[in-house]
């Protein structure tokens, strides 16, 4: 992308006094404004952009959730730019000059977090937009006009930074190098990071499931070498080990909360791309994210019965969803879960039971024979009991689950419906469309199902990216997700770059989608 506006500003002024005289730099010295910054602070605020909450455009493209109130938004597919990482990215390449700069060695916490950051946010951009600029990206001045890169070149590069990435961290655990700080997420703990690191790439691999045919990638073998080698590629072993934003109040609230339930609590109702799937299985993880449609209770339903629980389709008429949710005869989000408190449930960037999902579909593929925990469907079985855990679901035995009744959460008011919940893993299991079909198309649909209820308000684009390589679940479309009723496969690239980067950006629409920016061009890792 075109880098000229993330030149530091205090740079351009030593450009433009070049010619000065010595004196004249000393007397325009701002000695109350810092012109280095630690390597810990500008990590911190890299770990802050990695974070994705839910209750945005983003949850609403995965179909977990609706906007049935054209003011506050809508569920259209009318893409338009792609997130932009690179003053994120420049921000990676300052921290490990001043990492440097610091008397770090060549080989030091941020320099290896560096690889892993870089290959995060590039292969994030490329999955939303394509090819996108990576070898030339990060020159600053030396070069304003980077050539993109192929979106497989992308890939290849990021595997191997996450290779690298893991192999540097590796040593320096060996080494017991103590001296990361500013981290957040895994309080500076190394063994942590290099299990995310090689998660993540876990993750990319089974994002290349329709290019395992490439040999420069060899997917299925980069796959399969990570799980042959625990001691060399450490995975996550459990939750504990989910990169996840926990939310603090007050300087970090969750989206929802009592300060804003008056806004949008009525706004906003569940999707029936989740709701009926949660349905569909007699899934109890539906009474603790959504609440029963108030009609249908009114009218005898048990709220403890899953046939209380009834979501809008994403391509309805928002108009007419507006009527129908103030009617009550949708579900609403569960507004004791998530409006209650100001910090309700950490955020998941990239989890463990993702990973247990992503391997079992590995094997269903017949990448690998087996996993860290066994066959396909003892991952799938991990994945799904690790799920059911987040929400304080017991295997076997009750819990409640809560219904508003009147009032305002988080206040003196509020009045909630309780009811007792029985939750048994084993009966839940033996259900025909739960219990895993085995390595076939089936048991791959079940793997990617149960993927996607994991998901539920997590990871960002992650369900839609998967939804737009397997088609699992079936999305809905209709009037209201725009975009003629399709579902669009790609964002477009930041319109700076028609003007910017005007030569690169031309040839880069010319060599993917026929010269136009088109949302619903397929873009290589999808074809």
């Amino acid at each position: 992308m075109k880098l000229t506006q993330y030149i530091p500003v205090l740079a351009v002024a030593l450009l433009a006094v070049t010619g000065c005289k010595k004196s004249f730099d000393d007397m325009n010295k701002n000695e109350n404004k810092p012109i280095s910054v630690p390597a810990s602070l500008l990590l911190n605020g890299i770990l802050y952009n990695m974070y994705e909450g839910p209750s945005g455009m983003k949850e609403r493209w995965c179909q977990y959730y609706c906007c049935n109130y054209d003011y506050y938004g809508n569920n259209r597919y009318d893409f338009g730019a792609g997130d932009n990482n690179y003053i994120t990215l420049k921000n990676v390449v300052k921290m490990q000059e001043e990492a440097n700069k610091g008397g770090a060695a060549e080989l030091n916490p941020y320099a290896a977090l560096a690889k892993f950051f870089k290959a995060y946010f590039f292969t994030k951009m490329s999955l939303a937009m394509g090819d996108m600029p990576m070898a030339e990206a990060l020159l600053g001045a030396k070069n304003l006009t980077p050539v993109y890169d192929a979106q497989k070149n992308v890939f290849l590069q990021s595997l191997q930074l996450l290779d690298s990435a893991n192999t540097d961290l590796g040593k320096l655990i060996a080494a017991n190098d103590a001296t990361l700080d500013g981290d957040f997420y895994y309080d500076n703990k190394l063994t942590k990071w290099q299990k995310l690191v090689n998660t993540y790439r876990l993750r990319l691999l089974i994002h290349l499931s329709k290019r395992t045919d490439d040999a420069d990638l060899n997917v299925k073998q980069q796959f399969a070498t990570i799980l042959s080698n625990k001691l060399k590629y450490p995975l996550m072993e459990d939750a504990s080990d989910n990169l996840q934003f926990t939310y603090v109040h007050p300087t970090n609230d969750y989206p929802m909360s009592p300060d804003n339930f008056g806004f949008d609590a009525l706004r906003y109702n569940m999707s029936a791309t989740y709701v009926d799937l949660l349905t569909q299985l007699k899934d109890p993880r539906v009474f603790v994210t959504a609440e029963p449609a108030a009609a249908l209770v009114s009218a005898g339903k048990s709220p403890a019965s899953h046939d209380a629980y009834v979501g809008a389709s994403p391509g309805e008429d928002i108009g007419a969803m507006y009527i129908k949710a103030n009617g009550g005869q949708y579900s609403l989000i569960n507004r004791r879960h998530f409006y209650e408190t100001y910090t309700a449930e950490p955020s998941i960037q990239i989890g463990f039971a993702e990973m247990c999902f992503n391997i079992a579909e590995a094997i269903n593929r017949g990448w690998v024979s087996s996993g860290p925990l066994g066959t396909a469907e003892d991952h799938y079985k991990a994945g799904i009991k690790t799920s059911l855990a987040f929400y304080n679901i017991p295997e076997n035995g009750t819990f409640d689950a809560f219904f508003l009744k009147s009032g305002s959460p988080g206040s003196a008011n509020v009045v909630y419906d309780k009811y007792a919940i029985t939750a048994n893993f084993n009966t839940y299991y033996t259900q025909t469309a739960v219990a895993y079909a085995g390595n076939n198309a089936t048991g791959l649909t079940q793997i990617l199902n149960q993927r996607y209820l994991a998901l539920f308000r997590h990871s960002g684009l992650e369900s839609y990216f998967t939804y737009r390589r397997t088609g699992v679940p079936n999305f809905t479309t209709g009037p209201g997700t725009g975009n003629s009723a399709r579902i669009a496969l790609r964002f477009q690239y930041p319109s700076s770059e028609k003007t910017a980067n005007t030569i690169n950006y031309n040839q880069a629409l010319k060599n993917q989608f026929s010269g136009n920016d088109d949302i619903n061009g397929v873009m290589w890792i999808i074809k």
